[in-house]
């Protein structure tokens, strides 16, 4: 998955509300692009199955989009919080890396990572 394409499954999630669609214009509306550009990201996304459109061609989320999303959201959390934290990288610029970060992993390297990011986590919570 591109960045751009992250971004987009990024903005389609926080507009979703349950197993409503979201309209092409609320997203071109959110991210600041027009009707052609969401249309295309959200045919990208459909294939790969990250979305599908509904009966009123309103973009949805599936089951393993949500579930990757999760992932990458683990992993850009992580990456970002420690560019800023560690690196002294400014918070917005961090988010935006830790995108491109993720998105240029390897499906192997990525779930690697947040299977790391998991386990370290939990032992954090055990010793508090």
């Amino acid at each position: 998955m591109t960045s751009a394409e992250l971004r987009y499954l990024i903005s389609i999630s926080e507009l979703s509300v349950g197993e409503n669609g979201v309209k092409l214009t609320a997203i071109a509306v959110k991210m600041k692009v027009s009707k052609v550009s969401v249309f295309r990201a959200a045919e990208r996304l459909e294939k790969g199955g990250y979305v599908r459109r509904d009966e009123k061609n309103r973009v949805v989320m599936t089951g393993y989009g949500y579930e990757q999303l999760s992932q990458y959201r683990l992993m850009i959390g992580w990456l970002g919080d420690h560019l800023e934290y560690h690196c002294g990288v400014p918070g917005d610029v961090a988010y935006r890396d830790a995108i491109g970060a993720a998105c240029a992993m390897s499906d192997q390297s990525r779930h690697g990572l947040t299977e790391f990011i998991k386990f370290q986590k939990a032992l954090i919570r055990t010793k508090e």
